[in-house]
């Protein structure tokens, strides 16, 4: 072997190694990326989720306190307690990420923990959110429909002057805007908090396998 190709050969080895480097350099500094700051946006959309309640709780109860209708009284003060339960939740999700990204396991388990954990939070999030709805109408037309028939007067969206058919067309379009509004509303509000998160811990997982 001339001295040339022996020059070639170690140039070939220099830039091999400098590869590597680069390559375990990268690693290292998506590991800590992908252990503490996906992890951190995850707890600051939870603990933004957790004020947000606290003051939609605080709203409920005050109007439950405060209004003079019993049947708002009813209607907020009951929906103050699912309020509070699933502050509850939230907070129960922040510790168990809280734990997550604090164990030893490695940094792609932990990954693949967070993943599920979010993953099926968001999933019974969004059915819950869909079945509370009709709920929440229905709840709320029946305690409309006592008031009527106690002769409560409470408030009216529609006038007393127009007849029962064009109530209805009116009712009936207004459910079916509601109901499709906070469907988009919805996924557009889980998307925005977690959803992001959920496929940059998705994009990490992936790149991890490879």
């Amino acid at each position: 072997m001339n001295l040339d190709d022996l020059k070639i050969q170690l140039n070939k080895k220099l830039e091999e190694n400098q590869s590597f480097e680069m390559m375990l350099g990268g690693v290292s500094r998506f590991k800590n990326f992908s252990s503490s700051s996906v992890a951190q946006k995850i707890k600051n959309s939870l603990i933004t989720e957790i004020l947000f309640s606290v003051i939609m709780l605080l709203i409920f109860i005050c109007v439950t306190a405060f209004s003079k209708y019993e049947s708002i009284k009813i209607y907020f003060g009951i929906f103050a307690i699912v309020i509070l339960l699933f502050t509850v939740l939230l907070v129960f999700l922040l510790k168990k990420t809280n734990d997550l990204t604090a164990s030893s396991l490695t940094v792609k388990q932990n990954l693949k923990s967070l993943h599920s954990l979010l993953s099926d939070f968001l999933k019974k999030y969004f059915q819950f959110t869909m079945l509370l709805i009709p709920i929440c109408l229905i709840f709320s037309g029946y305690l409309g429909y006592t008031d009527a028939q106690q002769n409560i007067n409470t408030f009216y969206i529609i006038p007393s002057s127009v007849n029962l058919k064009k109530q209805m067309i009116f009712i009936l379009v207004f459910l079916v805007l509601f109901i499709v509004g906070m469907y988009y509303f919805t996924k557009w509000y889980l998307k925005k908090l977690y959803g992001n998160h959920l496929k940059e811990l998705e994009l990490m997982i992936a790149q991890l396998d490879s």
